[in-house]
């Protein structure tokens, strides 16, 4: 009896030793995984760790965040006539501009807005400039340049920035220029 128990505490033994070195072969993960076997991440991004295992597995240290930077930037005023919501020469060369700048960019949000000088009523410069508004966005849409998220804004004389007092007619109309526009706005989004 004697010598079966000292033979089953000789295998207990020698399985002990031996166990733990086949344990040892295949290292546990360092990250944790879920039922699928993908690693789990916190809402950070960065993964999920136990305190055993290799601390350079797939998913490194810490992962990195992605974090999107928007800037929100007129990139291009296009100017009318008095009194005109056609777009002139000018005009559709300043567009033409700045579609060409648009390629390989991601942009998150559009803001088209319409402006008019100070000559006339209230809700005609309103009407004025939703209509200016509207004549950039079709030129740009006939171009290509079709955007999900577009504001457009018809803001009338709100934002005259001319400095005219004391002139008439047609150098009025000439001084008061950079009121009759329509600024494009764009949310960029880079990484």
């Amino acid at each position: 009896m004697t010598k079966s128990l000292s033979m089953i505490s000789a295998a207990a033994l020698m399985a002990a030793v031996a166990f733990p070195a086949f344990a040892i072969a295949e290292t546990p993960n360092a990250i944790v995984h879920d039922a699928r076997n993908n690693q789990v991440k916190d809402e950070r991004g960065n993964c999920v760790r136990t305190m055993y295992g290799v601390k350079d597995e797939a998913c490194g240290e810490v992962a990195a965040v992605v974090q999107e930077k928007k800037t929100h930037t007129r990139l291009a005023s296009v100017y009318f006539d008095f009194n005109k919501s056609e777009l002139n020469k000018k005009g559709k060369a300043s567009l033409d501009k700045l579609l060409a700048t648009l390629h390989h960019k991601h942009i998150a949000a559009v803001t088209i807005a319409g402006y008019a000088d100070a000559i006339g009523s209230d809700s005609y410069n309103m009407q004025l400039s939703k209509k200016r508004a509207e004549t950039v966005k079709k030129y740009l849409n006939s171009h290509g340049f079709k955007h999900t998220d577009t504001e457009m804004r018809a803001l009338g004389k709100s934002d005259a920035v001319a400095a005219c007092k004391g002139l008439k007619d047609g150098k009025l109309h000439a001084c008061m220029q950079e009121d009759r526009r329509v600024d494009i706005e764009l949310s960029i989004t880079t990484k």
